[in-house]
């Protein structure tokens, strides 16, 4: 029985073969070579038109919307990835991989066909695609009453889909497998032994857990930094240059006029909008209304507005600045510039709440160059200050820990030591009451409908403190504002255990920061048997993309670069309703 099942399938082979010779002959059927072009060129051979059109319709079989095709760029794609089909055929005659008669007969009678994509790109478009990382398609090449190779069902298929005769598609098919041949030879040579594996299992699964202190420029600037007017004239004296030549991108912002002004606002708060809008309105509104009755009383505005404001600018006192057009809201710029020096506006409705203005002088010319200058020397001054404060605090905290200290204990001793400034306008004695512990309130919130308490180093929101990170792996990002994201995480898988420190700080975006490693856990040898052959698996799968990668890289720098149609290889713009190119037949992916 063994023996005659050997013979019946030698003998539909054979068939096979036979059809496959009568219908690939020389001349066998139309050959489409008018209005060829050649889609890619490189060293003098041309890949035709014809073949970037048979690639693109196999690549896009499975898709339906062509404008996401489009948007995808998949005639560029298409191009670049016959151009790296002929770099892998132009190596494959130097390494001798070739693929017989017979071996693109079983292929094609089996239904699958080849098409070549980027190969920096087969892992990311495989998916959108729905072609796997071997570039396989399939066609419907069996008859459907007896499930055996049909020819004519075959010939259907190819001149629907690739627009070939069955000669010029056996031709393409050959190159495309030939490809296929080295890419798998490529592919083949990449090896993960088990320990190099666990190794990199052990970093990706291993995490760390820090302990850590910001030293935030915004704590430095609202409260430490001295911003009296000799403080700042003095810096202004020494960095001379620097002032001047950022005061000439500035000076358009206050010249020929500008205004100095303050301003107390009460903002709608969410929870005070929980209600509704209009609870909202009429709660930040009564908080205004407070303001401006404890105005009449008699006191400062800037006092008002340090207690008061929920601005940026109450910290200041409400202070402005020196104001030109184009800088605040509407309404409020409006009511500004109708007002005159001294005057203290009525309350002014915007869509974020109620606000007080203070037009405190009007400077022009001259003088509006020497208000001008000396905010802009403000600005640069707290900004280095700021800066210097912040990296001190922060190198000394950690030496004092590097020296036995816990990190707590640390930081408790520099803000018991830590002084603040006392702003222009503040009341030395009523600051420096306040900088305990506080009264309960968290971080100096006021309750809906009081004043809020100004700042303290107890309730400032961006004091130092101490703060845990969540578990992180080797690529995790345990401080959200750090400079570089990945430099914690870095610096904490090179430290050895518990209570480890590194030698420096770690730059933020507003400061700097001391991390101290606080806990670290490594994967069990459990863990490493539960997930060993899909964890080999991919990493194997990744090398290989890498090395194929690589490969294409160094042939494209040894054989050439291509020259592409343009006109052929843009898109044409997408249509509304993703219409724009005939559909093409969608057959079932054989196994």
């Amino acid at each position: 029985m063994n023996r005659l099942s050997q013979i019946f399938g030698a003998a539909i082979v054979i068939a096979i073969a036979v059809v496959f010779i009568v219908q690939f002959r020389p001349n066998a059927g139309p050959v489409q070579s008018s209005g060829t072009t050649c889609a890619v060129e490189v060293q003098g051979k041309c890949i035709s038109s014809i073949e970037f059109n048979a690639s693109r319709n196999l690549l896009a079989m499975r898709s339906v919307d062509e404008n996401r095709l489009r948007a995808m760029g998949l005639r560029r794609i298409t191009a670049e990835g016959l151009y790296e089909r002929w770099l892998l055929n132009e190596d494959a005659k130097r390494l001798g991989i070739s693929v017989s008669d017979d071996e693109l007969t079983a292929e094609l009678g089996s239904g699958r066909v080849r098409v070549s994509l980027p190969a920096d790109k087969i892992r990311q478009l495989g998916y959108a695609l729905g072609i796997r990382e071997d570039l396989i398609r399939y066609l419907d090449v069996r008859n459907r009453q007896t499930k055996k190779f049909d020819s004519k069902q075959y010939e259907r298929q190819i001149r629907a889909i690739a627009k070939m005769s069955p000669t010029d598609f056996r031709d393409y098919q050959r190159k495309e497998l030939i490809a296929a041949r080295m890419r798998d030879f490529i592919r083949a040579r990449v090896r993960v032994g088990e320990n190099e594996a666990f190794e990199q299992f052990s970093r990706e699964k291993s995490t760390r857990t820090l302990s850590y202190v910001r030293f935030d420029r915004r704590f430095y600037s609202d409260l430490v930094v001295d911003t009296s007017e000799k403080a700042i004239q003095a810096w202004a004296d020494a960095n001379k240059e620097e002032l001047d030549k950022t005061w000439e991108g500035r000076k358009s912002q206050y010249l020929p006029e500008c205004r100095v002004a303050r301003l107390i606002t009460a903002e709608v708060r969410a929870d005070e909008a929980e209600q509704g809008p209009e609870a909202g309105k009429a709660a930040a509104k009564a908080r205004l209304e407070q303001a401006v009755e404890r105005l009449k009383k008699g006191e400062g505005f800037a006092d008002v507005a340090r207690s008061a404001s929920d601005d940026p600018s109450a910290a200041r006192g409400g202070e402005l600045g020196c104001v030109t057009r184009g800088r605040l809201s509407k309404p409020v710029e409006d009511r500004l510039f109708e007002m005159k020096a001294g005057e203290v506006s009525d309350p002014v409705e915007t869509e974020d709440g109620f606000h007080v203005i203070k037009l405190e002088q009007i400077a022009k010319d001259a003088e509006a160059e020497k208000i001008g200058r000396l905010a802009t020397a403000r600005d640069l001054y707290i900004r280095h200050e700021s800066e210097r404060l912040a990296a001190e605090a922060a190198k000394q905290v950690l030496a004092a820990t590097a020296g036995g200290k816990s990190l707590e204990d640390a930081l408790a001793t520099y803000m018991a030591q830590l002084t603040p400034a006392t702003a222009p306008g503040a009341k030395p004695a009523d600051r420096a009451a306040k900088q305990g512990a506080g009264d309960g309130k968290k971080d100096g919130q006021a309750e809906p409908g009081e004043a809020r308490e100004p700042y303290t180093i107890a309730t400032h929101p961006n004091r130092p403190t101490v703060e845990t990170s969540l578990p992180f792996n080797v690529s995790g990002s345990p401080i959200v504002d750090a400079r570089d994201s990945m430099e914690p995480a870095r610096i904490a898988f090179q430290l050895e255990k518990p209570g480890d420190l590194p030698k420096d700080v770690v730059a933020l975006e507003n400061g700097y920061a001391v991390i101290q490693l606080k806990e670290k856990t490594s994967p069990t040898q459990e863990q490493w048997d539960k997930d060993r052959e899909f964890y080999i698996s991919a990493m194997r799968a990744a090398k290989q993309n890498d090395a194929l990668v690589g490969y294409i890289r160094r042939l494209r720098s040894t054989l050439g670069t291509p020259k592409y149609d343009e006109r052929l290889i843009t898109e044409s713009r997408p249509a509304e309703d993703g219409s724009g190119a005939p559909a093409l037949p969608i057959e079932d992916e054989g196994e």
